[in-house]
């Protein structure tokens, strides 16, 4: 199983937190880039997609995620690149691990709002990334009742 948390720091910082049955790895996510909508797009891309990922550019480095998608299972890689730091690898059921990812987006929305979450970050809330991942989880939802 895959845990997923995301939390705003205060103006231009937010942590990610991730978690395998063994470990977990917290993330930082700097202003340098748009750490949330960069991950949303790479999620839910998977819903059409088995490969997709996104780098957090930090001070110094870069984190790398890597989001590989194997039929209703995915497996969730992330790291510091190129400096051979702490990484992580988890393995689970791709309708939860979306459906964590959807909670915390859900989770910033009523904590921040769009307007405060954009004073606080400086980039825009993922709404468009936000509203086809929560499409991609209906469909994904559907189609393993149609199977059962």
């Amino acid at each position: 199983m895959i845990l997923f948390t995301y939390r705003l720091n205060g103006a231009g910082w937010a942590v990610a937190t991730i978690a395998n049955e063994r470990s977990a790895m917290s993330v930082p996510a700097s202003y340098l880039c748009d750490a949330l909508g960069a991950f949303v797009d790479a999620v839910q891309s998977l819903f059409n997609g088995n490969f997709a990922e996104c780098l957090w550019e930090e001070e110094p480095g870069i984190v790398r995620w890597e989001f590989r998608r194997e039929g209703s299972r995915v497996i969730v890689k992330v790291g510091w690149d190129q400096t051979g730091g702490e990484q992580l690898v988890g393995e689970g059921d791709w309708l939860h691990f979306s459906e964590e990812v959807d909670r915390e987006l859900d989770g910033l929305l009523i904590a921040w709002g769009e307007e405060k979450y954009f004073e606080e970050w400086e980039y825009r809330f993922p709404k468009e990334g936000h509203y086809k991942l929560k499409q991609g989880i209906k469909q994904e939802r559907d189609r393993r009742k149609a199977v059962r």
